[in-house]
């Protein structure tokens, strides 16, 4: 008997605020047919489809090898076309991740870490200004 081993925890840099999409005219009927996105599909998404980054970089962002990243990202894709085409809401839940550290950048100069190492820049320089 072979036992599998467990899967490995994807890193993501953090949760999204919005947690369901629902078409404006859905019916109470049609949440019968919610897709659910896990917390690594729409880190694939947002990484490929706002950061721009190619898919190796995105897999070694979330620590995982390209093949399996391709595998998160392809079910994300046919999950949201689902809900697209046919009007169907999802939620976002789930999965299997670890949160990048409050404060720690990815390494990879992407738009989330500019934007808190520009905060951090702000914040030390009010700071100074203050002493």
């Amino acid at each position: 008997m072979k036992i599998a081993r467990p899967p490995k925890e994807r890193r993501l840099f953090c949760i999204p605020n919005i947690k369901c999409f629902k078409p404006v005219d859905c019916e109470p009927s049609c949440m019968s047919g919610t897709n659910v996105l896990t917390y690594e599909e729409v880190e694939a998404l947002r990484l490929v489809d706002l950061e721009n980054y190619d898919f190796q970089e995105a897999a070694d962002s979330m620590q995982v090898s390209a093949p399996t990243f391709c595998r998160i990202l392809k079910s994300a894709r046919f999950k949201v076309s689902q809900s697209i085409w046919f009007g169907r809401p999802f939620v976002i839940s789930g999965g299997n991740y670890t949160i990048l550290d409050p404060g720690k950048t990815c390494g990879k100069r992407c738009k989330m870490c500019w934007k808190k190492e520009i905060k951090e820049c702000i914040k030390f320089k009010n700071n100074e200004m203050e002493d």
